[in-house]
């Protein structure tokens, strides 16, 4: 009966631990987007656990393979364990800041001395189990973000 107790907890600690390893979202990028901009430069990255599951979430400014076009992406665990997708919206603005603090992702980037600018806020929508806009403001007037959806390897 000893052995039996032992090999349950050891099998349920094992499960916890598989549960929540992280998932190496940057070996499912998809290929026509890059890390680097024409500059070489990194674009920024938050990782946090943004859904509530135990699991790092990852939201990261990425540019286009072509001609280094920003756009914001981001990757949910509890999705992409199911359906393997990433969600990215274009952002063509440049000098970007993004942080993650009190379950709100914001992300602000202007342009230098151009009067180019865009801002937005997302946070976990534990009803649609999705990440939402809550707030979005660019210099062009624009009400939001347009989202799209692309399954990735």
């Amino acid at each position: 009966m000893k052995k039996t107790i032992i090999l349950f907890f050891v099998s349920v600690l094992a499960y916890t631990i598989d549960a929540q390893n992280p998932i190496n979202y940057y070996q499912h990028l998809p290929n026509v987007y890059k890390l680097k901009d024409s500059n070489n430069e990194l674009g920024p990255f938050v990782e946090g656990d943004f859904d509530k599951d135990g699991i790092n979430d990852l939201a990261i400014i990425l540019f286009t393979s072509k001609d280094a076009t920003p756009v914001f992406g981001y990757f949910l665990s509890s999705k992409f364990t199911t359906t393997k997708t990433f969600k990215f919206c274009e952002w063509t603005f440049m000098m970007h800041e993004m942080s993650y603090e009190n379950g709100i992702i914001s992300l602000s980037s202007n342009n230098g001395s151009m009067p180019i600018y865009g801002s937005m806020n997302l946070k976990y929508d534990a009803v649609k189990k999705d990440i939402k806009v809550t707030k979005y403001e660019d210099s062009s007037g624009g009400k939001s973000a347009n989202f799209k959806t692309i399954t990735v390897n």
